[in-house]
């Protein structure tokens, strides 16, 4: 059985025959078997945390994406909003609905993307509309005036 390969893998001093050939199946899944291992765990969902740990709005009945339209409300204002996993495995409060990109601060602009994942937009500026994060606009929270519609949230939170 004999096969071709590389110049990397065979150096042209060796013999052919000393090694098995290796299929392009066996392969990819030697390489998908090191990626996996290779990949950090899930983090607990605000519902598994306990203690100090645990998120402002988490509800021990109600995790993240259990009820995406619903949402949830804030342990400490009472505002509804929705849970989302962000790229770096963390969860985020939003707040529900898109707003006019221009008139939220760089820094405090998100997207969610087609499988609910919350993406921090930075500086990048899109000119059409973002989402905010209830933590900017949380009535327990400092007034945010760096945004009248931020400062607007906030308002309506805390009546």
């Amino acid at each position: 059985m004999g096969g071709t390969r590389c110049t990397g893998c065979a150096p042209a001093a060796a013999d052919p025959s000393d090694r098995e050939p290796v299929t392009l199946g066996e392969a990819l899944a030697g390489a998908f078997a090191e990626v996996a291992r290779s990949v950090p765990a899930a983090p607990l969902l605000p519902a598994q945390r306990t203690g100090a740990g645990a998120a402002a709005g988490a509800r021990p009945d109600a995790a993240p994406g259990a009820d995406a339209e619903a949402g949830v409300s804030c342990r400490r204002c009472g505002a509804r909003a929705v849970w989302h996993l962000t790229v770096r495995g963390r969860w985020i409060l939003m707040e529900p609905g898109e707003w006019p990109t221009d008139a939220v601060p760089v820094g405090k602009r998100w997207r969610i993307t087609a499988d609910g994942i919350a993406v921090n937009l930075g500086a990048s500026g899109r000119p059409d509309t973002c989402r905010i994060s209830h933590f900017d606009t949380c009535a327990e929270e400092p007034a945010p005036y760096e945004s009248s519609v931020m400062l607007g949230l906030w308002h309506h939170h805390a009546r």
